[in-house]
């Protein structure tokens, strides 16, 4: 069996250089695989780092805008008492100018109505100046008529 051995030898360091080559063929791929998930990591960390930003800056902009709404529906509630206040102004003033078209009315009307009497009592003069004149006349006629003294 002597002459086994040297084969049994042979078969032991090749099983044993064959090990050696697994053993640093699965070190390369250990070493290759550790590489390469140890990029996607990086990858996906950094993935996520600019993901978490984006968040951060959308909340930021959700934030603003939250501001925003806020802000403009205290503008809304203000412009609808502003309206309201408007309405009730315009209501008011719409009254008064109703007043102020009913009295230029009657002013009207009676600016008409003196018009008439002004021209009724010229005439009404003019008659009076007649009479006047005609009663004068007959006056001088009597006074002429009568005995002087």
């Amino acid at each position: 069996m002597t002459a086994a051995d040297p084969i049994l030898n042979a078969l032991a360091q090749m099983e044993q250089r064959l090990r050696e080559e697994l053993r640093n063929s699965f070190r390369e791929f250990q070493v290759e695989l550790k590489l390469d998930l140890d990029g996607r990591f990086d990858a996906i960390h950094q993935r996520l780092d600019r993901l978490e930003q984006e968040y951060e800056m959308l909340k930021a902009g959700m934030a603003r805008l939250e501001a925003d709404v806020g802000t403009l529906k205290a503008d809304v509630g203000t412009l609808k008492a502003d309206v309201g206040t408007l309405k009730a102004s315009v209501a008011r003033l719409e009254k008064e100018m109703a007043n102020i078209k009913s009295a230029i009315a009657r002013l009207e009307s009676r600016i008409e109505r003196d018009s008439s009497d002004r021209e009724d009592l010229r005439e009404q003069a003019g008659e009076f100046r007649r009479r006047l004149d005609d009663l004068e006349g007959r006056v001088r006629e009597i006074e002429g008529r009568l005995p002087s003294e």
